[in-house]
This record gives structure tokens, sequence and C-alpha cells, in this order.
């Protein structure tokens, strides 16, 4: 086995908010006003979609390096449909994703079949990626190559 790392977050709660605290940098995560909060900050439903695709990109520009490929920039839109009977308790549903769409647009010299390789590599090492796909949760993971600007 290779070298663990630990990640480490503590918070308090305030009402539907939380005020976490990650090494040194502070994060507050809230729900809307329609939800019970007071909508202070990010919902924790779309700070995890953050982390899938900021996970993404990081595992992006690591694979490019190792793959020479000539990531010049990516830029991502997330989406994930949740039933929301499931966490208000009715138990015949499921509380988490029904499925998640990631699409990110590439700006390369590469071409489509080289990018494809290198989502196919993200995909595979991604944690976050593979903690969803793994958890059986449908992921529709689409990358496409920037159109060249005029």
């Amino acid at each position: 086995m290779g070298q663990l790392m630990d990640f480490k977050v503590e918070g308090k709660g305030n009402g539907m908010r939380l005020d976490a605290v990650a090494g040194k940098h502070n994060i507050a995560i809230d729900e809307p006003v329609s939800f019970g909060g007071k909508d202070s900050a990010i919902d924790p439903l779309s700070t995890f979609l953050s982390s899938l695709i900021a996970c993404e990109n990081v595992m992006a520009q690591l694979i490019a390096q190792e793959m020479k490929f000539d990531l010049q920039g990516i830029s991502f839109d997330v989406e994930g449909s949740l039933d929301l009977a499931g966490l208000m308790g009715d138990l015949t549903v499921k509380p988490y994703f029904q499925e998640v769409k990631v699409k990110a647009v590439v700006e390369t010299s590469e071409p489509q079949e080289r990018i494809n390789e290198l989502q196919e590599s993200v995909d595979l090492r991604c944690p976050v990626f593979r903690t969803l796909k793994d958890a059986g949760i449908p992921v529709e993971n689409q990358w496409v190559k920037a159109a060249v600007m005029a």
C-alpha cells in the first residue's frame, strides 16, 4: 500500500448553518431559506458537487503532466438530481443523488481522442468521482474540446 494522507475538518452548527475549519481555511455551509436556512452560504449538496469538479480539475492537471498533454484550461458544469422525498423520510426513495452530469470543456491543441484518454484516467483516479461511481450513482461525464476562438 502507498502513503496514507489524512484529512480533517471540524465544524460547529448553528441552526442550518455550519461553520467549519479545514487547516487554515474557513468553510461556511447553509441551506436556502426555502429549506429552513438563512442562505448565508453554499448548501451542502452544491458543496459536494463543487468538490467533485475541483477534484477532477486537480487530477486533470496531474495526469496531463504525466501524459505530456497540452492542457491550457478546463471549465466544468455539474448538475445533480435529487428526490427530496428520501431525505425527508420516505425510505423507499434513495436520499442521495439519482444521477450526476458533468460536462468539461477542455482548452487544448490536442485531438478529442487524447481528451478522451485524459478523461478516462481522471475517471479512474479521481477520489470523489470514484466515490460516486463505486457507490452505484450514475455519473454522466462528458469532456469536449473547447471551440477555437477566431
